[in-house]
């Protein structure tokens, strides 16, 4: 940045100017911190007006986007990474320009790492939606774009996840994974989870991702699970030390040290995560009658996305179905041979 930024120095007798700014002696100690600051204001300035990729980026991520204000920490940090991507790959370009075919090239390129790829696409379809109604671009093409299969880095938890955990894992990680079960809320929304008053049927959840809050009635085996806890805190979940998490990273940084552990290395090697739970609760529902809608209302999601998750269930329900009329109508299928054999 320096060499650039002695490119643009012009001087006088009174000393260097930068893009009209008068800068400090250039032997003061702030004359290098002072001449960065000019120079990334004339960048700027020289860029207003252009609507490429590296604006549309920066005034999306910035703070005076309100929808970038309202995003979680780990959103946006994971945002800014595929920011940054997107800077280095059409920095320079116009998203008017941007193709399907172009934005199908890009994720297909991150094709090794499909979760990767697949939130690639997902904060590019985002970016490009909201760059519509404020002139960067008119339609948005990744829309049309297909993602990678196997980019799903999630499978709901079978019985021996949770003989291990709950064989190997101390109580406060054992608590947060059990609300996730029987609440099927989002990792950050578990850990503000607030204590039940004693005789109080419901548990209030505050959304970050929707703002919206629900109240979930407590089952009577995750009602013995609270009473298992800790009162330590109003909070229900703690951690190690016996303190509320500050923040989701702190909760995360507990339990990936609970995973590298040898007794759970079956864990790392069938991608069995935190997240998976989240299914588990939508497939139990979904196992034991109730509609989408039901659902939705408990887990805090839409429609679509409670057919997304519960889709293997959709797929169990029709081969259990179909196993049952084949056992049903067997009489009039059965190959002779079969029946032949079962005589003897």
């Amino acid at each position: 940045m320096r060499v650039a930024i002695c490119g643009e120095l012009s001087r006088d007798a009174k000393g260097f100017l930068l893009g009209g700014k008068r800068l400090p002696d250039c032997k003061a100690a702030d004359f290098w911190s002072e001449a960065e600051r000019a120079f990334t204001a004339l960048i700027r300035r020289n860029r207003e007006g252009i609507r490429d990729f590296r604006a549309l980026v920066e005034a999306f991520e910035s703070e005076a986007n309100p929808v970038w204000r309202s995003l979680s920490s780990s959103t946006r940090r994971g945002y800014s990474t595929y920011g940054k991507l997107i800077v280095e790959i059409w920095g320079s370009d116009m998203p008017t320009d941007l193709t399907t075919v172009d934005a199908q090239e890009a994720i297909d390129s991150m094709s090794e790492t499909p979760a990767a790829a697949n939130q690639f696409r997902a904060y590019l379809s985002r970016l490009m939606a909201w760059g519509i109604p404020r002139g960067f671009c008119r339609l948005n093409p990744v829309s049309h774009t297909e993602k990678i299969p196997g980019g799903e880095p999630w499978t709901p938890w079978p019985d021996w996840a949770f003989e291990t955990l709950f064989n190997n894992a101390p109580l406060n990680l054992q608590m947060i994974a059990v609300s996730a079960f029987f609440t099927g809320q989002r990792q950050g929304d578990i850990l503000r989870m607030k204590r039940p008053l004693e005789g109080e049927k419901t548990i209030e959840v505050r959304a970050q991702k929707t703002k919206r809050t629900v109240w979930i009635p407590l089952h009577t085996e995750y009602r013995k699970w609270i009473e298992r806890a800790p009162a330590s805190s109003v909070q229900l979940h703690v951690g190690a030390r016996g303190l509320p998490f500050r923040s989701a990273d702190g909760f995360r940084t507990e339990w990936q040290k609970l995973m590298r552990r040898n007794e759970f290395a079956r864990f790392r090697k069938e991608r069995i995560v935190f997240h998976g739970l989240r299914k588990n609760a939508v497939i139990n529902l979904l196992e034991v009658g109730c509609t989408e809608n039901q659902v939705g209302a408990i887990c805090n999601m839409s429609p679509q996305m409670v057919q997304h998750y519960g889709r293997e269930v959709s797929l169990r329900s029709l081969a259990r179905d179909a196993m049952e009329l084949m056992e049903s109508r067997w009489g009039d299928i059965e190959p002779a041979a079969f029946r032949n054999k079962n005589r003897t």
